[in-house]
């Protein structure tokens, strides 16, 4: 602690002694703009707009040019270092306006209204699994109501609601385990049961063994689901599993029309309420 105090004094002095010199020496163009030099690399700030030409006004042209050619460089390159995050804030928000002004555009068969809501959290560890949105109980949602994404110029299921908060509510995925939908193959009128497997593949359980299903057919919702409204995608025919003679049915794989993992805004399916017009 002695040896830092020691060393602090010694610069204390040097200092002193530097700006006692600095003061007792005439007012000679050399001296000045040491000083202004000096002043300028300690404080730039009132070198800039109008202050700075006030003080450069009796130094020496070249001195003067290139004290006031530093502090416009600077100067513009704090200017540029903003509009390179402004031009990140405009195509974030263009991008975000593309989405939803595409979402906007599209329409469903089903009865209930209609809800933005925006994906708010999401937890590390079930990540394909639930996620948390902006809209709760104050918005008028409620348990079991059917959640919709936009992709690709169309309204695909995701998930349900299985949780109302006052302004949040949590959405089980498609993709959980634990979530099913009944479901069935438009072109062939065959239906299952469609299953998550913690991935955005999915399983379509108990179709007939007599159905012939290809590669590419789509999956929509059932007549007979009792969640959601009919006939909105769910995803397509990735893969027929090999038949088990031992079961009485089959099982393909289903490829999600939107991906878990890239919701950013869904579309809540509010079921209208006696009296609601």
């Amino acid at each position: 602690m002695n040896r830092d105090r020691r060393v602090a004094n010694y610069y204390l002095l040097v200092f002193g002694f530097v700006s006692i010199v600095l003061l007792s020496l005439p007012l000679t163009s050399r001296v000045r703009a040491f000083r202004a030099f000096a002043s300028y690399l300690y404080d730039p700030l009132p070198y800039y707009g109008g202050r700075g030409l006030l003080k450069m006004r009796e130094l020496p042209s070249d001195v003067a040019r290139l004290i006031d050619a530093d502090a416009r460089s600077r100067q513009m390159e704090a200017e540029l270092k903003e509009t390179a995050l402004l031009r990140t804030e405009v195509e974030a928000l263009r991008r975000e306006s593309e989405r939803l002004s595409h979402a906007l555009s599209l329409s469903t068969a089903a009865p209930e209204g209609l809800l933005w809501a925006h994906v708010v959290e999401r937890d590390p560890q079930n990540w394909q699994r639930s996620l948390i949105v902006d809209a709760g109980e104050q918005e008028g949602v409620a348990v079991n109501e059917p959640v919709l994404a936009p992709h690709a110029g169309r309204l695909g299921v995701v998930g349900r609601i299985t949780e109302v908060g006052r302004h949040t509510a949590k959405v089980l995925l498609l993709s959980d385990e634990l979530s099913a939908v009944a479901a069935y193959l438009p072109a062939s009128q065959w239906e299952g049961l469609v299953q998550g497997q913690g991935s955005s593949r999915l399983k379509m359980n108990y179709l007939p063994v007599e159905a012939k299903v290809r590669i590419g057919d789509e999956v929509a919702t059932s007549p007979t689901s009792a969640t959601f409204p009919p006939d909105l995608p769910i995803g397509t025919v990735s893969r027929a599993f090999e038949r088990d003679p031992f079961l009485a049915f089959q099982t393909v794989e289903v490829a999600a029309l939107v991906h878990p993992g890239a919701l950013k805004e869904v579309l809540i399916l509010r079921r209208k309420s006696e009296g609601t017009p």
